[in-house]
C-alpha cells in the first residue's frame, strides 16, 4: 500500500515537472490578455488531466504567472499555445499579477510621457519662432523700420470714422503694414478717437504715434475751402456760400445761426432785445473777410470763426479816431456816444446796404441818426417835415430776402417784413446784413449834416453811382425828378 503511494507521488511529481517545463518554455507574459477558451489547445484543457491526479495547482498557477516578458512564444506549427491555471489564484498570486500590471502600465506611461512631452516641446518651439516672428513684424510695423521708403498719399477720413475705418484707410494705402497691432498700439494708448475727418496728404514713413498725432490734428487736412465774405452779404447768402463750397448745409448752418449754443462763451449775444422778432439772431455779427474752412467742417465750428474774428474787432482791435485822445476799441467809441453795441451794428447794416462807397456812408449815416432824433419829436425835423421818424429805406422791403425776386413764389404775394422801415419807428429789430469795419466806424462817427434825405443815380459801365441829399422833402423831391429823368 505504501509503494503503491510512492509510485503516484512520483508519477504526480513528474507530472508536475513537464507541466512547469512547459511553462517555462513558453514563457508566456502577463501583461498579455486572457485567451478565451477557444484558443487554448484542447491538450491543456483540465479535461485530459487525469482527474485522480493530486497535482499542486497553485504551484503551477505562480509558475505560469512569474513570467513577465512582452512576447508570446508560439509552436513551430504556428499555434498558440497556453497554459491556464485548474483552479482561481490565491490572494497572494492575485496581488502579484496586479503588481505586475501596474509595472507594465508604468511603463508604457514612462514611454508615452516621454513622447508627448517632445511633441509638446517641439510644438512649442515650432509656435515660439512663429510669434516671434510675428511680433517682430509688428515692431517693426510700429516703428516703421520696413517702411523706410518716403512716399507721399492723400487720404481721405469720413466724418465720425471708428478705429476700424481708418485703420482700414491706413492699410489700404500703404501708410501702416499690419492692423491688428495699429490697433493695438491706438488702444493701448487711448488713442481710439479724436481723428479728424478730412483729407492729408500724409507721408508712409511715420511710425505710429505720427501717424496718429497727425491726423487728430485739423491743421494737417489738405481739404481746405477758401471764401470771401463781402460786406454787406446777408446770412443766408453766407449759407448759400458755404453749401456751394460743400463746407456745410445751408439749413444746418441757418439752424446754428438762430440758436443759444454760443451765448455762454460770447457775452454781447446774451444782451441783444427782440432776439424772438429777429430773422436771424447772429445776422450782423458774422463779420465779413476771407476764412478758411474745410469740407464738411461742423457748422457751429464754422460760426465760431466768424464770432471770434467779430470780437477781435470789436473789442481788441484799437484805432486812433478823431475826438480821443488814445486808439481805442469800437466798444470803447460806442460807450462814449452812448450806443449799445447792438444799435450800432443794426445801424452799420443800413448804412452798408444803402451807401454807394465809404464816403457816402459817413453823410448817410448822418442822415440816419438825424431821423432817429426825430423820434423825440414824433417824427418832425427842424425844416418842419413829419413823418421822419420812419427811416424809409428801400433795402428794408424784403428782408430776409435780397430783393423781391428771391421772395419764395410761395409767400411772395402776402409777405411783409418785420423789418420794413416804411411800416415801422426807428430802427429795424435786427441787422438786415453784416457790415463792413468802415460802416461801423461811420454809424459812430456821423458826418455833421442837416440832411434828412437822400437818393443815389446808379452807376453805369461810364461813369460811377452819384448821390444826392436833401434837407427838405420838396428839396428831395426835385432830386429825385432829375435822378429819374437820366
Amino acid at each position: 500500500m505504501n509503494l503503491k503511494l510512492m509510485n503516484d507521488d512520483m508519477k504526480n511529481e513528474d507530472l508536475l515537472e513537464k507541466r512547469k517545463e512547459k511553462v517555462e518554455d513558453f514563457k508566456l507574459s502577463i501583461a498579455e490578455e486572457e485567451p478565451d477558451s477557444a484558443a487554448i489547445p484542447q491538450s491543456a484543457k483540465s479535461d485530459d488531466i487525469d482527474p485522480k491526479t493530486d497535482i499542486n495547482q497553485s504551484e503551477a498557477t505562480a509558475s505560469y504567472y512569474e513570467h513577465d516578458d512582452d512576447s508570446i512564444n508560439s509552436y513551430s506549427d504556428g499555434s498558440q499555445r497556453y497554459i491556464v491555471p485548474e483552479s482561481e489564484p490565491s490572494h497572494t498570486e492575485t496581488r502579484k499579477i496586479r503588481k505586475a500590471e501596474r509595472r507594465r502600465k508604468k511603463r508604457k506611461a514612462k514611454k508615452n510621457g516621454c513622447l508627448f512631452r517632445m511633441i509638446w516641446l517641439v510644438m512649442i518651439v515650432l509656435v515660439s519662432v512663429v510669434m516671434a516672428q510675428y511680433i517682430m513684424v509688428g515692431v517693426n510695423d510700429m516703428l516703421a523700420i520696413n517702411r523706410e521708403e518716403e512716399t507721399t498719399v492723400t487720404i481721405t477720413i469720413p466724418k465720425d470714422a471708428t478705429l476700424d475705418d481708418i485703420t482700414d484707410i491706413l492699410y489700404e494705402n500703404d501708410v501702416i503694414s499690419n492692423k491688428f497691432f495699429f490697433k493695438l498700439y491706438a488702444t493701448m494708448t487711448k488713442s481710439t478717437s479724436g481723428f479728424t475727418q478730412g483729407s492729408f496728404e500724409i507721408e508712409t514713413n511715420r511710425d505710429y504715434a505720427s501717424i496718429i498725432n497727425y491726423l487728430q490734428s485739423t491743421v494737417n487736412r489738405t481739404d481746405v475751402v477758401t471764401i470771401q465774405f463781402t460786406e454787406g452779404m446777408t446770412i443766408m447768402e453766407y449759407a448759400e456760400l458755404l453749401e456751394e463750397n460743400d463746407v456745410c448745409t445751408s439749413e444746418d448752418f441757418l439752424e446754428i445761426c438762430n440758436s443759444d449754443e454760443f451765448d455762454e462763451e460770447y457775452e454781447f449775444l446774451q444782451d441783444l432785445t427782440d432776439v424772438s422778432s429777429r430773422y436771424y439772431k447772429l445776422e450782423g455779427y458774422l463779420f465779413p473777410d476771407t476764412y478758411d474752412f474745410y469740407v464738411g467742417e461742423d457748422p457751429s465750428s464754422v460760426v465760431l470763426k466768424f464770432l471770434s474774428n467779430y470780437t477781435q474787432k470789436i473789442y481788441y482791435t484799437k484805432s486812433r479816431v478823431d475826438g480821443f485822445d488814445e486808439t481805442v476799441t469800437i466798444e470803447e467809441q460806442a460807450e462814449a456816444a452812448g450806443m449799445t453795441l447792438d444799435e450800432v451794428i443794426i445801424l452799420a447794416s443800413l448804412i452798408q446796404a444803402e451807401a454807394a462807397d465809404e464816403d457816402d456812408m459817413y453823410i448817410i449815416s448822418s442822415i440816419l441818426h438825424n431821423r432817429l432824433d426825430t423820434i423825440e419829436n414824433d417824427g418832425v425835423s427842424i425844416f418842419g417835415d413829419s413823418g421822419l421818424n420812419y427811416l424809409q429805406l428801400d433795402s428794408t422791403l424784403y428782408y430776409p430776402y435780397k430783393s423781391l425776386s428771391k421772395i419764395p413764389s410761395s409767400i411772395a404775394d402776402t409777405f411783409e417784413s418785420r423789418y420794413n422801415t416804411y411800416s415801422y419807428e426807428g430802427l429795424p429789430y435786427g441787422a438786415i446784413c453784416n457790415p463792413s469795419l468802415a460802416a461801423i466806424q461811420a454809424a459812430l462817427a456821423p458826418a455833421d449834416t442837416d440832411y434828412y434825405y437822400f437818393c443815389h443815380k446808379a452807376a453805369t459801365e461810364d461813369s460811377e453811382a452819384e448821390c444826392y441829399y436833401a434837407e427838405t422833402l420838396s428839396e428831395h423831391i426835385s432830386n429825385l425828378a432829375f435822378v429819374e429823368s437820366d
